[in-house]
């Protein structure tokens, strides 16, 4: 570990800020000859010396190289390297102007520490739910590191640590958490002459309300679709199915009528919507200027809206599927640090601080989802405006069955499945075969029992 992480920001950790902003921002960038040291010196009114030192740390961390009578240059994949004082956001950092600010809250416990989005990795990361479980093995076990920090589990929701228990191990710790609901535009809805969203609003409801939309919107504002697994999954929960079970006979269930089902209501809209759609950032926009009908997501985007300025907006459960379930998936926030961190007091100090009541208070703050320490949840929840409220009826209804970790395919059953989506394939069939893929897979590792439905040569040769 450097020690740009462990004390006061020096003089060698600026300029490595200094040459790291330039690859995030685009000035330079792979293949590219960095500024001459000289010239760094002269800018930042640090000495060459220094300035050599930070070169020679980030040729060491392979972020560059250096070539005699040439210069330094940026190496490839300088995004995947792991840097010691990189805290890696699953965003852009602009989307989220929390940050920064949160950042500067533990600056005094974790000097030096830099929030990125250009690099892939950092060693002590925030990432959401599908990323850790199917990636889990990057991690390291912070069950000893939160005991030490916060001997009393009972200050943080249970609930939303189940998923990432594992074995025995804390894999990543939630940080804030949220069901998913869909935010609504009701002048929209009274335009096309549709019935607000109730409590127990059913599919066939929400798919006469998407029908008349049609008539005074264009497909792409009617609500954000796109086979990406966070919002698929949602639709394959509320149905009922989940892609394995690990208390099964046969643990995978990708191809079981739940999950059909769940992913038929997903094309059906897809269908409606004639498969159009804007990028994420476009469909807010167009959310906040009243130009949108429907948003699905969790309780982060209500910082988004509020700080839009919009007011016309309102939020509703999803809506009930036939033969379904009224559950709905959890969208996680958690802190988790690489295993390749051999820094004890980092851990700690990361942990320590993102837990911490100021830090959990102050997210809450934002709303940016809820804060997974109680005290800092109750402050954040408006129980007094219904929209608010809502998160903290359906927080009962989240379900933790994501099941998506190793030895589970999960990685691959996700990309497998957003490509049926994408490339509009026969769902029954298409399903049938990705499950035998991951049957194959598992076989080969020894999981599962012999079954009518587990048909591999690695099961029968028990």
């Amino acid at each position: 570990m450097t020690e740009s992480i462990t004390v006061s920001p020096n003089r060698v950790s600026i300029v490595r800020n200094h040459i790291l902003s330039l690859l995030e921002e685009g000035t330079i960038g792979t293949g590219d000859r960095i500024p001459a040291a000289r010239d760094i010196a002269e800018t930042l009114n640090i000495s060459f010396l220094k300035v050599q030192q930070a070169v020679e740390s980030l040729c060491q961390d392979s972020v560059l190289h250096s070539e005699s009578r040439r210069g330094t240059f940026v190496q490839p994949n300088w995004q995947t390297r792991v840097l010691p004082e990189n805290m890696c956001v699953y965003n852009p950092v602009d989307h989220f102007p929390w940050i920064p600010d949160m950042l500067q809250l533990i600056s005094d416990s974790i000097p030096g520490l830099r929030s990125t989005y250009a690099f892939k990795r950092g060693m002590v990361e925030l990432r959401t739910t599908s990323h850790v479980l199917t990636e889990y093995h990057e991690y390291m076990d912070l069950s000893e590191v939160l005991a030490e920090c916060y001997p009393d589990r009972g200050l943080f929701f249970d609930k939303p640590f189940r998923p990432f228990e594992i074995n025995g191990k804390i894999v990543g710790i939630p940080f804030a958490f949220s069901p998913r609901v869909i935010y609504y535009n009701p002048a929209i809805f009274e335009q096309a002459g549709c019935k607000l969203p109730q409590q127990s609003w059913t599919w066939n409801t929400f798919i006469n309300c998407v029908k008349k939309l049609k008539k005074v919107l264009p497909a792409e504002r009617i609500i954000n679709w796109y086979p990406t697994p966070h919002l698929f999954l949602t639709f394959i929960n509320r149905a009922g199915g989940q892609l394995f079970n690990p208390k099964a006979d046969d643990p995978v269930t990708i191809d079981s009528p739940e999950v059909l089902h769940g992913l038929q209501l997903f094309r059906q809209l897809g269908e409606m919507l004639d498969y159009a759609h804007h990028e994420d950032e476009e469909f807010r926009q167009d959310f906040f200027k009243g130009k949108a009908a429907m948003h699905l997501s969790g309780r982060h985007f209500m910082d988004f809206v509020i700080r839009s300025d919009f007011e016309d907006w309102n939020t509703a459960p999803m809506p009930l599927f036939e033969g379904g379930v009224d559950y709905t998936a959890q969208a996680t926030d958690l802190i988790c640090i690489r295993k390749s961190c051999n820094n004890p007091q980092l851990a700690m100090r990361y942990v320590s601080e993102m837990l911490s009541e100021r830090v959990q208070d102050y997210i809450g703050q934002w709303k940016h989802n809820i804060p997974i320490r109680k005290s800092s949840a109750y402050k954040s929840l408006d129980l007094d405006d219904p929209r608010d409220a809502l998160f903290a009826i359906e927080v009962a209804k989240i379900s933790t069955e994501f099941n998506l970790e190793p030895p589970y395919p999960g990685a691959l059953m996700l990309q497998g499945i957003s490509r049926i989506l994408r490339e509009r394939l026969d769902l029954e069939a298409s399903l049938k075969e990705l499950a035998q893929v991951a049957r194959t897979m598992l076989g080969i590792e020894g999981i599962g029992r012999q079954g009518a439905s587990c048909k591999s040569i690695f099961y029968a040769s028990k």
